[in-house]
């Protein structure tokens, strides 16, 4: 079967019927403004993979022998969201150009206005001139499929011998595109977008049949749900200025409807016609979720998009020079690792060109990062930095001052800096990064100033150590600062100190003795000096009654479980006064082991002590039958 431009254009949205692609949902991801921010190094090699798939500009569908104009535009539409592939935007700007007619309105008698819209939104973030741009008045063409009045205002609608076509996904580029030339369409377009949102958030993706019938809006438990259309129409709204609350209370609504259908592994589905969690529905989530500020959903989305990207691969592999391209679902994935790509290459497109942007919202690893600040002042702005991260990894930042989660980014200099009000009163204002492994902490003394900040030494290249491991409550520990300048003054603060000045010796070496707090805790301690702060903290165990626990065994040896310990604390079980297991405690603060109890005895006590004997202990009675 070959296409014909203009059969290929009826909704404006690359549609194409190769049974490869009809399983899974058939537009690009919105596009957004690019920005300096750097790309995760998935997304890129997802663009870099797109790239490699062109040819002088355009995309072939070999298989129907065709350009895919739309899919093509979809591309230049990622490249610029994901950022740092302009002069691919521009290849693209420039191979289209002569074809946009082709493309969009290829007679007298044809225009589809999801084609319009989107060469419009193309257009505009490409550096063309949308006015004349095709040899077509882009902002005019495309107000033109405005309906005027009536009960559909404001719908767009497609002049075509073979139907209307028109959806919400054109119509979100339209509210884009107008919107950005400052047409007196778009808030016609837009109040109709909105009613295409149903009552629980998603928004529809067909409009109302019948462009006369009284009710134009959303009919929930009648139009089913949909995350591509929903995700799509988020995006293209969140990339909209200027935005009027009636938008963003549309946008919030959605997104807590996407966040409410994400799996517990951070996939999404598509809709009922694609119920199996995919890339093409879940890179779209991702950076809906992300644009209305929602970062830890938005990373796991993406990171889940990410297991499905191929990776580096050695030459004799059957995917060898595919590297950055993404699987619709795992069974694509699978079935490309064993024997390539081939006719499959048209659903490889179309999942990487919808889910790339998405990448853009993978976490990177937590546990790498050392978090310094400078501020201690209440009710100030202080700055967090971080260091230890790759250049674009994304970090979600919670504490004090920050409503929900704030996506921050590590830049080209390798470095991530945030700033963050600090709270009013003094005390400790705790802040967490997290990423795709885990969590890193970082904690601010705050309080006034007990000296001006001139009369104290610099903390540039200056380290706080203290013990390393758990430290038994209420004991002393030594608190040593190295890498100070010679007679160096700086303030020490942390539990039980008041503000301390210390001053570094000759080498540049401190050593301070304090006393822990007496409870289980962990003890924050931080060196203040003229342009910041650095810090440690050593993990307090106090006094606890663990819980010892036998359970039913499927062995000659008995399940022991001890509880109420601290994360990778040191434990052991006693049986008859011998040590029958130790080991670590576990993430949750549980240690699991099987022992041997004795013979001849009507009743033995377990016991567990943690790492401190005295201190931390509990125990059971087990009667022997």
């Amino acid at each position: 079967m070959k296409f014909s431009a203009s059969r290929t254009a009826l909704s404006g949205l690359a549609l194409t019927v190769a049974a490869t692609a009809l399983a899974q949902p058939l537009l690009a991801p919105a596009a957004q403004a690019a920005t300096d921010v750097p790309a995760t190094s998935a997304a890129r090699a997802g663009t870099g993979w797109l790239a490699t798939q062109l040819t002088n500009g355009v995309i072939h569908n070999d298989t129907y022998d065709f350009d895919d104009l739309g899919m093509t535009m979809d591309i230049g539409l990622s490249m610029d969201e994901v950022g740092g592939d302009q002069a691919m935007v521009r290849q693209i700007r420039s191979a289209l150009s002569t074809r946009i007619a082709e493309y969009a309105a290829p007679s007298a008698g044809e225009r589809y206005s999801g084609s319009l819209a989107k060469s419009l939104v193309f257009a505009q973030v490409s550096g063309a001139d949308p006015r004349t741009y095709g040899g077509l008045d882009l902002v005019a063409e495309t107000e033109a499929r405005v309906t005027a009045g009536g009960p559909s205002a404001g719908r767009l609608a497609d002049l075509s011998a073979y139907g209307d076509y028109a959806n919400s996904f054109g119509q979100a580029l339209a509210v884009r595109g107008l919107s950005a030339a400052g047409s007196a369409k778009a808030a016609a377009a837009t109040d109709f977008m909105l009613k295409q949102q149903c009552s629980s958030g998603y928004f529809r993706v067909f409009f109302t049949t019948d462009a006369a019938a009284a009710g134009q809006s959303c009919v929930e438990g009648t139009d089913p749900t949909d995350t591509d259309t929903t995700a799509f129409v988020v995006n293209q709204l969140a990339a909209t200025s200027p935005r009027t609350a009636a938008v963003d209370a549309a946008i919030t609504k959605a997104v807590a409807w996407l966040a409410a259908t994400q799996k517990a592994d951070g996939s999404f589905v598509g809709s009922t016609f694609t119920p199996d969690p995919n890339t093409n529905s879940t890179g779209l989530a991702a950076s809906a979720l992300a644009a209305a500020g929602t970062c830890e959903q938005a990373g796991r989305a993406a990171e889940w998009v990410s297991s499905l990207q191929v990776g580096p691969q050695p030459a004799s592999s059957p995917l060898a020079g595919e590297e950055g391209a993404l699987a619709y679902d795992k069974g694509a994935m699978d079935g490309a690792a064993a024997s390539g790509i081939g006719a499959g290459r048209d659903q490889w497109w179309r999942a990487t060109v919808q889910a790339v942007a998405g990448l853009t919202h993978a976490r990177g690893t937590a546990k790498a990062l050392t978090v310094t600040s400078s501020g201690t002042a209440p009710g100030s702005t202080a700055t967090l930095t971080a260091t230890g991260g790759a250049v674009g990894d994304r970090f979600c930042l919670t504490g004090p001052g920050i409503q929900g989660s704030r996506t921050v980014v590590v830049g080209s200099d390798r470095t991530l800096t945030s700033k963050v009000v600090l709270p009013a009163a003094s005390g400790t204002a705790t802040y967490t990064l997290t990423g795709r492994d885990g969590a890193t902490t970082h904690r601010v003394a705050v309080q006034p100033a007990s000296q001006p900040d001139s009369a104290r030494g610099s903390v540039a290249g200056v380290r706080l150590t203290g013990p390393a491991g758990f430290r038994k409550a209420g004991s002393k520990v030594a608190l040593e600062v190295v890498g100070a300048a010679p007679g160096a003054r700086f303030v020490l603060r942390g539990p039980g100190l008041a503000d301390t000045t210390v001053v570094a010796a000759s080498d540049g070496v401190l050593t301070r003795s304090v006393t822990l707090p007496k409870a289980t805790t962990t003890a924050a301690y931080v060196l203040v000096g003229s342009d910041g702060q650095v810090g440690v903290d050593t993990r307090v165990l106090g006094k606890r009654t663990l819980k010892v626990s036998t359970l039913a065994s499927d062995g000659p040896r008995t399940r022991v479980l001890v509880r109420r310990l601290a994360a990778r604390e040191k434990v052991k079980v006693i049986v008859a006064g011998r040590t029958l297991a130790k080991g670590r405690a576990n993430a949750k603060g549980r240690f699991l082991t099987r022992v041997a109890l004795p013979d001849g005895r009507a009743k033995v006590r377990v016991r567990a002590v943690g790492q401190f004997p005295a201190l931390r202990s509990g125990s059971t009675s087990v009667t022997l039958r």
